[in-house]
């Protein structure tokens, strides 16, 4: 059963409005398709001559691995079609790097889900459940949790912890060893799911829940909408 220290963490929280409106996906000006390739085609030579540097001083695996992401993005300079949008729920502007259809797309800065759709984008069904835990939000600091379990909403027995270590990716790619770790208190859970909320620790230090419900992430970001972030 949960513990009366984090019983008081749950909060009543209604599912956020979902928007009606669609938005075109379009092509880029002349001047941003420039800037893209430049950017990328930039990335990928500094990644090929990290790589050359880790290979010359006995760095294999990172050198490799540096290397082959870099000609990727070499390549893809000059392939990559980068189209863009608007996020149906704020506005904001989004790159659209897959066209395919039913592709999912995270505003980052309200954090809602799109899809593609027959050359639009449209809201994501909130109903939507990942097996993969693919929808992502920040780690708020003194989070405030929906009164639902984190899988399905049902009504919490008990509060688990989360915790995740990681090593920095840049880091390692220079050949040194960086541990990030990252931990939470009290998630929600029914009698029926457990470990369905993931939690990612990026080289930033910065920490990102990754869900499988999309609905209960709605919840969650809305409860905690003002919050600071980790």
């Amino acid at each position: 059963m949960a513990s009366p220290a984090a019983a008081p963490q749950l909060v009543e929280v209604a599912d956020p409005p979902v928007p009606s409106r669609t938005m075109p996906i379009v092509e880029h000006s002349a001047m941003q398709k420039i800037k893209n390739f430049v950017l990328m085609l930039g990335i990928g030579v500094v990644l090929c001559v990290v790589s050359w540097w880790l290979l010359h001083n006995g760095f294999l695996f990172y050198g490799i691995s540096s290397g082959a992401i870099g000609l990727f993005c070499v390549i893809g300079s000059f392939f990559c079609s980068v189209k863009k949008s608007s996020c149906p729920y704020c506005g904001g502007a989004l790159d659209i790097l897959d066209l395919r259809e039913g592709r999912r797309v995270r505003c980052e800065k309200c954090n809602e889900y799109s899809t593609v759709n027959v050359g639009l984008l449209k809201p994501l069904d909130p109903a939507t459940i990942s097996e993969t835990m693919e929808f992502e939000s920040p780690v708020f600091r003194s989070s405030l949790w929906p009164n639902g379990c984190v899988a399905c909403g049902a009504q919490p027995v008990r509060f688990d912890d989360l915790a995740k270590t990681s090593l920095g990716g840049a880091a390692a790619l220079l050949g040194h060893v960086q541990v990030l770790r990252g931990s939470v208190k009290g998630i929600p859970y029914c009698d029926k799911h457990k470990e369905k909320l993931g939690l990612k620790v990026t080289g930033e230090k910065k920490m990102f829940f990754r869900w499988s419900s999309l609905r209960m992430m709605r919840k969650y970001v809305a409860a905690n909408r003002n919050q600071p972030t980790y």
